[in-house]
């Protein structure tokens, strides 16, 4: 399931700001941005260096870092541009409003308790930047994947997103001040199988440079069919895990195509 999200009461100013200040870090000269390319805390990438393929040469930048105690994150976070801080501190905070909202939502339309989902998610910002590419035959923005969290928001001013449908890849437009929001391969695990992680990639545009502002959701606690999704004629689809030493590892690790990644967490008759 992957869906726009509209009057979802993140200020649009705050939007446009935190993309601009996005577009202004990836904007800055290479050996600024290198400066983070082997930190622990805060990790810039690029290609061609870190992400060839045998099949494709990557055409993106990435930055990411934590946001889960914003006021401790911060201090690792880039401080040029000299607003990044305070407007991507906003953002992150507005965005997590949202993605509770969206929490409680799931809850009630899947008859689960308040609250099911849980609060205290860690979260981290993903964001990507594809320059313009003369040659988009030849590259990809992102391969297609499944996200190992719970829950993504993904903010989009420039197309390049699309999603897996029937065996086709199929393009998502951006909105105006719109989110996208995305169900990750845990949910599927939470609802025993009664809801699924929608496989999406990038592309490279040809004529415009594309940034997507991504904000991840993780689950702190063990992942497990919830109970109301499992009985006599519904046995458990999966075991449980704990998502950061168990699940992620095994999901980063072995680059497992779409759903294959919780093979290992099967339960087989």
């Amino acid at each position: 399931m992957m869906k726009h999200v509209t009057n979802h009461g993140v200020p649009e100013d705050l939007m446009d700001e935190a993309m601009e200040v996005y577009e202004e870090f990836f904007n800055l000269p290479v050996e600024e941005k290198e400066n983070y390319a082997n930190a622990t805390e805060t990790l810039y990438t690029s290609n061609p260096k870190h992400y060839n393929s045998k099949d494709h040469k990557y055409w993106k930048e990435v930055l990411e870092h934590n946001c889960n105690i914003v006021g401790q994150d911060k201090k690792t976070w880039p401080s040029n541009p000299p607003k990044y801080r305070e407007v991507i501190g906003a953002y992150s905070t507005e965005v997590r409003e949202l993605s509770m909202i969206i929490f409680d939502l799931v809850s009630k339309g899947l008859g689960l308790e308040a609250g099911y989902f849980g609060k205290e998610h860690k979260q981290k910002m993903i964001v990507y930047h594809f320059p313009v590419c003369p040659d988009p035959s030849s590259t990809l923005g992102m391969d297609g994947h499944c996200d190992p969290n719970l829950i993504t928001i993904y903010q989009q001013k420039v197309y390049g997103l699309q999603i897996l449908k029937n065996e086709e890849w199929i393009g998502v437009e951006p909105l105006p001040h719109a989110f996208v929001f995305n169900f990750g391969l845990p949910i599927m695990v939470m609802t025993n199988g009664k809801l699924e992680s929608v496989a999406h990639q990038a592309v490279p545009n040809t004529t415009q440079t594309c940034t997507g502002i991504g904000t991840y959701f993780s689950p702190a606690n063990i992942v497990e069919p919830a109970k109301s999704f499992v009985g006599p004629d519904n046995p458990p689809l999966f075991k449980p895990f704990k998502w950061d030493t168990e699940f992620f590892p095994h999901y980063a690790n072995k680059k497992l195509v779409y759903h294959a990644a919780l093979e290992a967490f099967k339960i087989y008759a």
